[in-house]
């Protein structure tokens, strides 16, 4: 070490064009774009036990804990915020060789799934599952048709909906009847999925194949259905915000979407990232939307008043970001990374993320729009200066070692 350090010493001594070439480089890095100190992330990470494989749907309960279905395996798993512990709850031996796949709350608290995973007959698969959080018990319910459930939902009277995809059909299952309702969307082979339900009481839906928001009111049993602006779109999951407006995400046309019921209209944003690839959206409780990037690995969050967008990069390359569940009573973000090589589980603070937006606005604030260009005219000074600096200080090394004449 005292060797070096020495060695360090006479080098700058003796050639100070070196010394000089350090300053200017450390001064031009000053003077630089990125000078700026980056603001922490507002993302963290937890790893997933190796008993356990990459998470896939997700929801919170109420007291804050996160439970999802497995990409892979044939549980429920809890994970405790506050203890960092996971807990595991697998499928009863006597459901037969399935998993779950889509996971919702019901107002009661309860978790209803369907089972698409591990399944070797549709038959298995033609059943609608329920996990008590009272007792921590499983209930099966099965199908008097041969209805296979996909994406769901429980309304406010506990009856579950649900979408199949294969079938082009939207049903209804009454848990204390048992009653099973179907009703067939009118365009054909629509593919419907991403179902929600607005505070009317009408089911969201969107038709893949069709291009097409659908909308059906259980009062009247009748459909409607919304062509989107963007061809071949691509439409996915769906968020209704406090205001009635449909949010959706356009995964080929890598936009976020909205619908507004009142007028019968749509808008459209493009997002800043390339190829981002939406493919989740929630809404917050002030309105912000925000949403996963599949391929731009990114957590990203839009501002429908201000049309501004802000994106957060995942640690984790390539984490293949898949489902996502707010946590509103926390200001917490949840969303599953469903690479199965990184098993990792996202979380999201809303008050950091918000406290690097606010200090980003109130920075550009200092700067009126006729001074815009004044930063960028100082720093080419300062670069000029800096470069003529390094230009007389070589030539001048270079006359004292004989080398110029």
């Amino acid at each position: 070490m005292l060797r070096y350090a020495q060695h360090r010493g006479s080098l700058a001594t003796d050639c100070p064009f070196l010394w000089q070439l350090a300053a200017c480089v450390m001064l031009l890095s000053f003077f630089s774009e990125g000078a700026v100190a980056s603001a922490p992330s507002p993302i963290s990470e937890f790893d997933l036990p190796k008993e356990i494989s990459a998470a896939n749907s997700i929801g919170v309960d109420s007291s804050g804990n996160v439970w999802f279905a497995e990409k892979i395996g044939k549980n429920l798993t809890m994970f405790n915020p506050e203890t960092k512990v996971f807990e595991v709850h697998p499928l009863p031996a006597s459901w037969g060789d399935v998993g779950p796949s889509r996971i919702t709350f019901s107002p009661q608290g309860d978790i209803w799934f369907s089972v698409r995973r591990w399944a070797e007959s549709v038959e298995q698969t033609n059943i609608l599952g329920k996990f008590s959080l009272a007792d921590y018990s499983y209930y099966k319910y099965s199908l008097s048709a041969q209805a296979v459930p996909e994406e769901l939902l429980v309304d406010t009277d506990g009856m579950v909906w649900f979408l199949a995809p294969d079938e082009n059909t939207l049903y209804q299952f009454n848990p204390e009847t048992g009653k099973l309702k179907h009703y067939v969307i009118p365009t054909m082979n629509a593919y419907p999925r991403a179902i929600s339900l607005d505070k009317k009481g009408d089911i969201w839906f969107a038709e893949a194949n069709a291009n097409q928001l659908g909308r059906f009111t259980p009062a009247t049993a009748v459909f409607r259905e919304y062509q989107i602006p963007t061809p071949f779109a691509n439409p996915g999951e769906i968020a209704i915000d406090t205001q009635g407006q449909v949010w959706f995400v356009e995964l080929t046309a890598n936009r976020i979407g909205v619908f507004y019921p009142d007028w019968e209209r749509f808008d459209e944003a493009l997002l800043p990232t390339s190829r981002g690839m939406p493919n989740a959206i929630e809404a917050d409780t002030n309105g912000n939307l925000w949403f996963l990037e599949y391929r731009g690995n990114k957590v990203g969050m839009f501002n429908p008043v201000e049309a501004t967008f802000h994106e957060y990069d995942i640690p984790a390359f390539n984490s293949q970001p898949g489902a996502l569940a707010i946590d509103h009573q926390r200001g917490v973000l949840w969303f599953t990374e469903s690479n199965t090589e990184v098993k990792k589980l996202g979380r999201l603070s809303l008050k950091v993320a918000f406290s690097a937006k606010d200090k980003t606005d109130k920075a550009a604030d200092k700067y009126p729009d006729t001074s815009a260009a004044q930063p960028g005219m100082a720093r080419l000074a300062y670069l000029l200066l800096l470069l003529f600096t390094l230009a007389v200080t070589g030539i001048w090394y270079l006359r004292k070692g004989g080398l110029m004449k």
